[in-house]
């Protein structure tokens, strides 16, 4: 058939978002940056939370103790870190929000880019379609003919067995959804 062969031709690459849009890469990017700094984060406070409970008690505050001159692993220093990277954390998961909801309203422009930047390449392969589905239905209609002119003759069609194409009655609603869609194929 030759509707099935493919030319050799280049192969089409599709755009990604980030090379669609380098404002979406950005933000992409720095979520990752954000993210990393989290997974961090979270560490580090697992780390204090571990050390604070092995250090030993002291009844006073990060500010007495660097006063006392105690050491920064003292347990009031590792308490102000750990009240520290809490904060920290906590500004982290709201940053990551952020820019879900940046990531989200920038995916759509490089939506439309990536679309903008393919449509050549889509029309071309619908035109492919279409032109095959055509051809089908024509296929479909000069078989459905024979079979009429098989009855118009009362022949027996037990003894041909035919097999009628119903799923081909779609194609002309395929057809009609594409040029509602302003494809011109």
């Amino acid at each position: 058939m030759v509707l099935l062969k493919k030319k050799p031709t280049d192969e089409f690459v599709v755009p990604t978002l980030e090379t669609s849009s380098q404002e979406y890469a950005g933000l992409v990017a720095k979520r990752q940056e954000v993210s990393e700094l989290l997974s961090s984060l979270n560490k580090e406070a697992a780390d204090l939370d571990t050390q604070i409970a092995a250090a030993p008690k002291a009844p006073h505050s990060a500010g007495v103790s660097r006063l006392l001159g105690d050491p920064e692993d003292s347990a009031p220093h590792l308490r102000k870190r750990r009240r520290e990277v809490s904060g920290e954390i906590a500004d982290a998961e709201t940053a990551l929000q952020v820019l879900a909801r940046r990531i989200a309203a920038a995916r759509d422009v490089a939506s439309k880019a990536a679309c903008d930047a393919v449509r050549g390449e889509y029309q071309r392969r619908l035109s492919v379609v279409c032109d095959a589905a055509r051809a089908l239905e024509a296929a479909r209609n000069d078989h459905d003919a024979l079979l009429d002119d098989l009855e118009r003759e009362d022949i027996n069609l037990a003894f041909l067995r035919p097999v009628r194409a119903h799923f081909t009655e779609r194609v002309s609603f395929f057809l009609k959804e594409v040029s509602e869609a302003g494809f011109d194929v």
